[in-house]
Parts: C-alpha cells; structure tokens; sequence
C-alpha cells in the first residue's frame, strides 16, 4: 500500500508539474499575442444581451460669427478724416458712426495725393496691374481723374446700383460730373464752383443780367489776366450762357463768332460806365487774387470761388448767381465723385451701402458745409446752417451749374479766347474784329 501511496503521490506531482507548465505555455503565448492581435482568453465567453441606452443630446447648433468685412476707401489729402480741421472731424465721425449701424462691415481709409506719382490714380493704374488685391472698393477722383480711369478700365458703371432716391435727388451738375459716355461712373460726393459776391452796403441788389452790371453803382472785378494762356471760368461761361458752342456739328473745336463778340460787347460796355477797370482786372490771375481786393472792399462786387466764401463766414457779404445775358445763371462746377473699383457683385452691394451713408442729407449737408464744398443734392442743401436767403441763393446758384467742358476741347479753345479777350481790354480790337478773328482761327 505504501509503495501504491508513493507512486500516486509521484504521479501526481508530476501532473501538477506538467499542468504548471502548460499553464505558463499559455500565459506566454497570451502575451505574446496582445502586441498584434486579439488577446486570446479561455475564460468563457459572455452571452450577449441587449443593453437599455439613453438617446446622445443633440448638440446645439451654433449659427457662425458673422463675417466682418473691411470695405477700403481711398481719399484725397484734401478729404483726409485724420486732419485737423471741422470737417475732417465730422467725417471721422461718419465712417466711426457706419461701422456701428453696419457691425459686419467697417472701413479702412488710405489717403493720397489726388495727382502726381504715387497719388490716387497713379496708385491705382499701377495696382491693377501688379497688385489687383490690394486696389480699394471706393476712391475719390476728382472728376477730370473719373473719367481718365474710366477710359482706362480702372472703374465699374453704377446705373444699376444706385438708389433711386439718390438719381432724383441731385442737381443736375451733380449728374454731370458723374457722367462719362453715357453712363454712371461716379456719384457726386462734393463740389466747387464760380459765383458773385456783393458787399450789401455798396450794392443795392445783386445784378443778375448784363444790363444790370453795365449800371451798377460799384465795380465789378474778375480774373482777365489768363491762366497759361486759358481763359477763366467766368468768361467761359458768360460765353455759354450766350449761346457759344466749343464744338461744331463735325465734333472739331469752334468758336461761335457771335456769342463770343456779345460777351466781349458786354464788356466794353462796362468799361466805358466805370463798372469794370481793365487794369484792375488784367491783373487779377485767379479767383484767390480777386478775393484779396474783394475782401479789402476795393470793389462791390467779385466774382469768387465758393469753397474762400462759404468757408470765411464772418464777412457781411452776401452770395449772388454770376450775371447772364437776360439773367438764368450759368457757372462752371468741378468736384470730387466717389468711384466704384470693385468688381466683385458682393463687395459692390456693400460698398453701395457706404456710399449711401456719405450721402445721406444728413451726413452731407454738415460735412460739405463744414469742409467749405457745396452740396451734390437739394436735401443736402436743406441741412446747411444758413438764413433761408441765403439758402435760396446756394440753390439758385447750384441749379444753374453745368460740369466742365471737355479739357481737351477746352484747352483747343481757350487761348484764341484769351487772345480776344485781351484785345478787347487793352482797347487794342473791337469785340467784333476780336471775336472774328478767334473764329475764324478754326475755319477750315
């Protein structure tokens, strides 16, 4: 029995030794394994079963930031917003007060020289060229610079992008100056022009027709003296109001013989009653030189550029149209118009946005006012500090405003104008030899 004992406890150390080591066979293999596959266990594998879930929340949709985007305008040193001055002032403020009724947009300003190398048109021909990307939504040009960009591709039309309230709201000038070739390619953001000044206690009443400054109690001064061998606004356009064409039927440059012998008719006529002195205005350059003398009340009455008027109010001057043949004012305007560069039909509409808050009568009644320049639109004129006299004037004055002759035909035409002129003055020709013979210089 005993030695039955010893072989079932030898037989059976030697299972348990044979059982330890497959066990530790498989705890290898099993580590092994877990490095590049499945472990495999020999625990029993659990029976499935369904497990209650609660539904996952759904997330909540957040609506995107809305984008911000950074219209450009580009501006002229003369409109600089950052310049120490009220007008430069309340424009700072119209751009701050846009970005805060339109929070997705706001305005980034660049200011240049309006002419010259490295100035807004410069600038711009050569960007659209080398750097499309950095060109701005909006510039202001002045409205000769409008339409050489326009020439050259550099703007987009605006017809069908202008509000409506705008189009019927401006002067007719304020068209004009916009309108190259028939279409819309500025919008009249401000404007300067030509037109009397009388001092109240030396006339009586502004004179309105030729008649009335032939008898007038005062002297009349405006530059005769020529300005690189151009005639000055003020007699170009008394020849305008007089019927005077610059252009033939041919489309060449002209002299209308009539309409330029009745100005220079007129006067002689003013000469010989005192009211105009030759040497007087001979050599007057300029509307700044005419100004000087006006202020210092050597003459009743001056022919002035608006923007040294209206913005020198302590004088107790008084506005008036310029004269005319038989009265219905006609003067000369220039200006800046605000130009659309973007081509991109989203920036567009939101550059239109901007445009229209400028000109707004509320933003730019205050601001033209401040800034010296005249208004583009009548509810803009409504939101000048004036007497009610003195608004009626503006407005008669703004209603008889035409834009600029084309500066190639001008220039064509001006020194025989001039010439005549000069003759007439210095009693060298009659207004009719003189007027003949700047006409006949464009006879075929």
């Amino acid at each position: 029995m005993g030695s039955k004992c010893r072989r079932a406890v030898q037989h059976d150390g030697r299972a348990i030794r044979i059982y330890a080591a497959t066990l530790l066979i498989l705890l290898l293999t099993g580590c092994t394994a877990s490095e590049g596959t499945a472990t495999i266990s020999d625990s029993p594998v659990p029976t499935p079963h369904p497990v209650a879930t609660s539904p996952l929340p759904t997330p909540t949709v957040v609506p995107p930031s809305p984008l911000v985007v950074t219209l450009s305008l580009w501006l002229p040193v003369d409109m600089d917003p950052y310049a120490d001055s009220p007008g430069a002032a309340l424009l700072a403020q119209r751009l701050t007060d846009f970005g805060q009724a339109y929070p997705n947009l706001q305005v980034r300003v660049v200011v240049k020289e309006a002419e010259g190398r490295g100035g807004l048109m410069d600038f711009i021909r050569t960007a659209s060229v080398a750097a499309p990307s950095v060109l701005p939504d909006l510039v202001v040009l002045d409205t000769a610079s409008l339409r050489v960009a326009t020439q050259q591709g550099l703007l987009q039309p605006m017809d069908d992008l202008l509000p409506t309230s705008l189009a019927g709201d401006r002067f007719p000038f304020a068209s004009m100056l916009g309108d190259v070739d028939g279409q819309t390619m500025g919008a009249t953001l401000a404007a300067e022009l030509e037109h009397l000044a009388y001092w109240p206690g030396l006339v009586a009443r502004p004179p309105l027709t030729w008649t009335a400054v032939i008898s007038a109690e005062s002297q009349l001064a405006f530059p005769a003296a020529g300005l690189e061998g151009g005639i000055h606004d003020f007699t170009l356009a008394q020849y305008l109001s007089a019927g005077g064409r610059l252009v033939s039927e041919e489309d060449s440059p002209q002299i209308d013989e009539g309409a330029l012998a009745a100005v220079l008719s007129f006067y002689a006529q003013a000469i010989s009653t005192g009211v105009i002195s030759p040497t007087t205005i001979l050599n007057l350059a300029d509307t700044d030189e005419c100004w000087e003398i006006f202020r210092s009340q050597e003459v009743g009455m001056a022919v002035v550029n608006s923007r040294r008027f209206w913005t020198d109010r302590e004088l107790a001057a008084l506005p008036a149209p310029l004269p005319a043949p038989n009265g219905g004012s006609l003067t000369l305007a220039e200006g800046w118009a605000i130009g659309l560069v973007t081509s991109n039909p989203d920036r567009q509409r939101q550059a239109m946005l901007l445009l229209e808050w400028l000109l707004a009568p509320e933003h730019s009644g205050p601001w033209t006012q401040a800034s010296g320049y005249l208004p583009p639109t009548f509810s803009a004129s409504q939101e000048w500090n004036v007497t009610e006299g003195e608004r009626e004037v503006l407005e008669a004055i703004l209603a008889g405003a035409i834009s600029q002759p084309d500066p190639n035909t001008r220039a064509a035409t001006a020194p025989a104008m001039q010439a005549a002129l000069e003759d007439v003055l210095s009693g060298q020709r009659s207004p009719e030899d003189a007027a003949a013979e700047a006409a006949d210089s464009f006879t075929p």
